[in-house]
C-alpha cells in the first residue's frame, strides 16, 4: 500500500513538473507582409523602396520597374558556429503594383543558411521567428539579443517600418501573410 502510494505521488509529481516546465511560443513563417496606401503612385512608390532597401544595407540584385520588382543581394546578417559553421544571409523581393488606384507593397524575405565549410551546401527558407511571452521567446538562443532568428526579423521589420511610414500607415494595418504554429520553448534547441 505504501509503495503504491509512493508511486501516485511520484505520478502526480512528474505531471505537475512536466506542466509546470511548458514554455508556449508561436513559431511565425513569413511568406510576406503587404501595405497599401493611396499617398504614392507606383513609380513614386517603387523609386521609395529601392532607396528604402539600399539606406538599409541591401545591395539591389534587380530593379525592373515595368513590372515592379526589386530583389535584393543575399545580405550576411549573423554567423553560427558549430560543427559544421554557418554563415545567415537575408533577402528581400520587393512587388510595387497598381491595385485599384492603391500602390500596393509586398515584401517577401527568405534566410539563406551557408555552411562555411562547404560553400556549396546551403538551403533557403522563409524568414521565421519565435513570438508570444518575452520570458519563454528569450528560451530560445536564437530569439535572444544578438540571435540569428532575433538578427534577421530586425533586419527585415526595419524594412517594414520605413515602408509603412513612406506610405503614410500604421504598422499594424501591414497585412501580414504568415503561418503560425504553436511550439514549446523548452524543447526548442537552437
Amino acid at each position: 500500500m505504501k509503495t503504491k502510494t509512493l508511486s501516485l505521488i511520484s505520478f502526480f509529481i512528474i505531471i505537475v513538473l512536466f506542466v509546470g516546465c511548458s514554455a508556449p511560443v508561436t513559431f511565425v513563417e513569413v511568406q510576406s507582409y503587404e501595405a497599401q496606401s493611396t499617398k504614392l503612385t507606383p513609380d513614386k512608390a517603387f523609386d521609395a523602396m529601392t532607396m528604402i532597401l539600399v539606406n538599409r544595407g541591401f545591395d539591389i540584385k534587380m530593379s525592373n520597374k515595368d513590372v515592379g520588382l526589386i530583389t535584393t543581394e543575399y545580405k550576411k546578417f549573423a554567423s553560427t558556429g558549430g560543427n559544421p559553421p554557418f554563415d545567415l544571409y537575408i533577402q528581400i523581393k520587393a512587388i510595387v503594383q497598381d491595385l485599384n488606384g492603391k500602390v500596393n507593397i509586398k515584401l517577401s524575405p527568405i534566410v539563406k543558411e551557408q555552411n562555411r565549410a562547404n560553400a556549396a551546401a546551403f538551403t533557403e527558407h522563409e524568414l521565421s521567428y519565435f513570438a508570444g511571452d518575452p520570458h519563454n521567446v528569450s528560451l530560445i538562443k536564437s530569439m535572444r539579443e544578438g540571435g540569428w532568428r532575433s538578427d534577421a526579423q530586425t533586419n527585415f521589420m526595419n524594412v517594414v517600418n520605413d515602408v509603412s511610414q513612406t506610405l503614410g500607415i500604421s504598422v499594424e494595418e501591414v497585412k501580414q501573410n504568415v503561418t503560425n504554429t504553436q511550439k514549446n520553448a523548452m524543447g526548442i534547441m537552437e
